[in-house]
């Protein structure tokens, strides 16, 4: 079981790694299903890849994955972003519907997707950027660079089999500590 839990801890981070600072900040997991996340994974890769290079300029090798192959990398991801698109938007705004007021959230719901996917793209560009901190900067090249052998189908459903063991755990965890009396 603690074998369990630090896989859950790990595959939290990573996973939180990839997201808007807006879902790291919820004390729990957002309500998303796997593919949900996953979609939201592979839409996002261009987005953080950007915002990584921005964030860890000079502190990231010349010569190093990013570098040399982020571009390649960031334009596999594109290439699916419109594919991937509905579920993706559908995650983003539940994350939304834990922040904005009812009416923001309708009328941003409401936009048509060509004016929704720039924004999001900024959004999740600088939130990112925001949260890369300084030592982060390697941990997240070298899981780029782990990651980019699969197809981006492969590794954004690996990423929701992540995403929904740490949202077990986490409600295990929750469970566990009601029953003891802690929240």
């Amino acid at each position: 079981m603690k074998r369990i839990s630090r896989m859950a801890a790990v595959a939290a981070l990573a996973f939180t790694s990839m997201l808007p600072a807006g879902a790291q900040a919820q004390s729990r997991l957002p309500d998303l299903t796997g593919d949900e996340a996953a979609a939201l994974a592979i839409y996002a890769v261009p987005a953080l890849i950007d915002a990584t290079e921005q964030a860890c300029a000079g502190r990231l090798s010349s010569n190093g994955f990013l570098a040399k192959r982020g571009p390649a990398l960031a334009q596999r991801y594109a290439a699916q972003q419109n594919a991937v698109w509905p579920k993706a938007r559908g995650a983003m705004f539940k994350f939304a519907a834990g922040k904005a007021a009812g009416e923001q959230l309708r009328m941003f719901s409401s936009l048509p997707d060509n004016a929704v996917r720039p924004l999001v793209d900024a959004l999740i560009r600088q939130e990112a950027a925001a949260r890369v901190e300084p030592k982060s900067c390697t941990y997240i090249e070298r899981m780029a660079e782990a990651l980019s052998p699969l197809e981006p189908a492969q590794a954004g459903k690996i990423m929701g089999v992540l995403f929904d063991v740490a949202s077990a755990s986490g409600e295990l965890a929750a469970r566990a500590g009601a029953a003891v009396g802690r929240p």
